[in-house]
């Protein structure tokens, strides 16, 4: 495990581009390697990066951001993205991601994490639950965009 460093935008298209493909979300799929350089290495980078590598191999990457509680009354860690390439699968890659981000996480004072994860993934659900994640069967995520925001802003 290892902080993305400059350079590592194909590696996170790459894996953000699997995860999407797994999903069937491709349609909606835009990211750019020149995005995730300027995003993660400007002066005030919102976001950040974990890749994993198996044998100087890609093998996965966790992309987060900060955002903030107002519950708690502070910071915490969204994580956007955890995607461990199907070659690297079943070899402790994603527990290993997992723990890198709480390590990461508790360094930058953050005192939670949170994320999705889709029904029809059980065994995210499974690995998530044997790291301690509660699921909460009752939030759904709610997205607006394009034409819709466009009518809403108007």
């Amino acid at each position: 495990m290892r902080a993305a460093r400059p350079g590592d935008g194909p590696a996170l298209v790459r894996t953000t581009r699997a995860l999407a493909e797994h999903h069937g979300s491709l349609d909606g799929f835009a990211v750019t390697a020149v995005d995730f350089e300027r995003d993660l290495f400007c002066d005030s980078p919102i976001i950040g990066a974990l890749i994993a590598e198996d044998n100087g191999d890609v093998a996965g990457s966790v992309v987060w951001h900060r955002s903030y509680s107002t519950n708690r009354g502070h910071e915490i860690m969204y994580l956007e993205d955890i995607v461990v390439l199907p070659e690297h699968r079943r070899k402790g890659v994603a527990r290993a991601l997992m723990q890198a981000t709480a390590r990461l996480a508790i360094a930058r004072g953050y005192s939670k994490i949170f994320w999705m994860v889709v029904d029809w993934n059980e065994g995210g659900k499974k690995l998530y639950q044997s790291l301690g994640a509660d699921i909460d069967p009752e939030h759904r995520l709610c997205t607006i965009d394009g034409d819709a925001l466009k009518a809403l802003a108007a």
